[in-house]
């Protein structure tokens, strides 16, 4: 620094600063195809990998959507026969259906595809299958697309559609056709382009089942983007944070040294003042004074060192802590999720957990998986299969209210129609086991609970202190105590 010059000296500024790379900074696959293949771009920021990214750079996305795919897909695919079809008349397509979901791809089962699907669906507000189906093939391959590869042209191509209906008032076959006007989707793999035509229109390329969150555009929006900027900010928090504990509160100050000037060591030390090894010690600044008259009269000025705040503004610990929890707030609000479902479960006991778990299912889960599995499966793949009175179904939880349970059960047991048998299904499930009912006499087995209690009384009673005031719990604790007792008889028979 030299003589009499004032300087500026950066002693609070973190080194090394991370910032999350703006959409812009990210590299684009199909950066110069757009025009010679007539492909739509995406909007500024939406694009798959800047999707992506912000979803990295999150704090509760993530869990969001690992919420959704083991809630939605977690419990496996089933099928099922439309109503009014049984054995008797759709066998042959319950079979054939059955063999395609285990043939459909060889390395992930159909559940881990559609848990895919929606992975791509929530983090990028797109997602699509690709159906390769070679001549003389029974059934189609299907495989996800990463939508960081996909783009797709404008609706220019007028094609026509061929797909067959079970009319429900019939249960007869129909085959429609519909004029439409289509894209054609583009896929970057390596170096080249590959083409796929939507699904159910005439051509030789591979088809595609493209699916997509919203209506506005080509390729969908995933539901959070609205609170992008929130999350953009919930990010910026938290590395502020980090980098407030790292170098501690720092005020912002004028040093005035008069009649002279720091020396080099004393700058150094100025600038490595932060964080924890400024606590607890003592700064010592040592300064040089101004030289003044001539050759055979040196002198040196008097030195001083004046610090002054240039503001009093003391920071809080955990800076925006407030505000994080406001945008966690905004992400649950737009995926419809209850806290619980993303470990958020500290202001919860059972009976609210029970309904924010069945509020989710009805209003949530259930109606995206008959949307997805419509889409892919049930209106799509099944009817090119010559499938149409059995669907695809994927399986949720067994939700059942606690109270109507329990009246339910009593209403049942209390009328003679609960059977000993009837226990074993409820006491396999709590214990976690299989019984082998044919141990047990079958008479015994078909005797009414409410005649068993009129005769057996202490059955009924509480065992000892495991026994449990959860009726299906009980009701397990009855079932294996009847089952003991019979064992008990049987062996004095023997």
């Amino acid at each position: 620094m030299s003589e009499g010059n004032a300087a500026w000296i950066p002693i609070t500024k973190a080194e090394g600063e991370r910032h999350i790379p703006s959409s812009a900074q990210l590299p684009d696959a199909f950066d110069s195809l757009y025009d010679m293949h007539g492909l739509l771009p995406f909007a500024p920021g939406n694009d798959p990998a800047s999707c992506r990214l912000l979803v990295k750079n999150s704090n509760i996305i993530p869990q969001c959507i690992e919420a959704y795919k083991h809630n939605i897909a977690g419990y496996g695919i089933a099928l099922e026969y439309l109503p009014g079809e049984d054995d008797s008349t759709a066998k042959e397509e319950w079979d054939r259906a059955e063999r395609f979901l285990e043939t459909c791809n060889l390395e992930d089962t159909p559940d881990e595809i559609i848990s895919q699907l929606i992975d791509d669906l929530e983090s990028t507000g797109m997602a699509n299958v690709e159906v390769a189906w070679p001549d003389g093939s029974e059934f189609p391959t299907i495989f996800r697309m990463d939508p960081k590869y996909v783009r797709c042209t404008k609706e220019s191509n007028r094609v026509t559609i061929r797909r067959k209906r079970r009319i429900s008032s019939t249960k007869k076959v129909e085959e429609f056709t519909q004029e439409i006007y289509a894209r054609r989707y583009a896929m970057k793999r390596g170096t080249s382009v590959v083409w796929f035509r939507p699904f159910g229109t005439d051509g030789s390329e591979n088809q595609i089942i493209p699916l997509r969150i919203g209506n506005d555009g080509p390729y969908g929006e995933p539901r959070w983007f609205g609170n992008a900027p929130g999350v953009i900010g919930s990010r910026e928090a938290e590395e502020l944070n980090v980098s407030y504990f790292s170098n501690g509160r720092m005020l912002s100050m004028i040093l005035t040294v008069t009649n002279g000037r720091l020396t080099k060591q004393s700058i150094e030390l100025l600038k490595n003042v932060k964080g924890s090894q400024s606590q607890g010690g003592i700064l010592y600044l040592e300064a040089i004074g101004e030289e003044t008259g001539g050759i055979l009269d040196e002198k040196v000025e008097k030195v001083a060192i004046k610090l002054d705040k240039l503001n009093d503004l003391l920071q809080q610990d955990a800076l925006f802590l407030e505000y994080g929890k406001e945008k966690k707030a905004d992400i649950l609000s737009a995926f419809r999720l209850p806290p619980i479902l993303v470990g958020q479960s500290s202001d919860y006991n059972r009976a609210t957990a029970q309904a924010a778990l069945q509020f989710a299912e009805e209003q949530v889960f259930e109606p995206y998986r008959k949307w997805i599995m419509n889409e892919v499966f049930n209106k799509r793949l099944f009817p090119a299969m010559e499938i149409f009175r059995v669907r695809a179904v994927l399986r949720g939880p067994n939700i059942i209210d606690p109270a109507d349970r329990k009246a339910m059960l009593d209403f049942i047991a209390d009328r003679g129609i609960m059977l000993v048998r009837d226990l074993i299904p409820i006491a396999e499930d709590v214990l976690g086991t299989t019984i082998d009912e044919s141990k047990y006499d079958p008479k015994y087995l078909d005797t009414p609970i409410a005649q068993l209690a009129s005769s057996q009384p202490a059955i009924l009673d509480p065992e000892s202190e495991d026994d449990t005031d959860d009726l299906q719990n009980r009701v397990a604790t009855i079932a294996k105590r009847l089952l003991k007792q019979a064992d008990k008889e049987a062996a004095l028979h023997v």
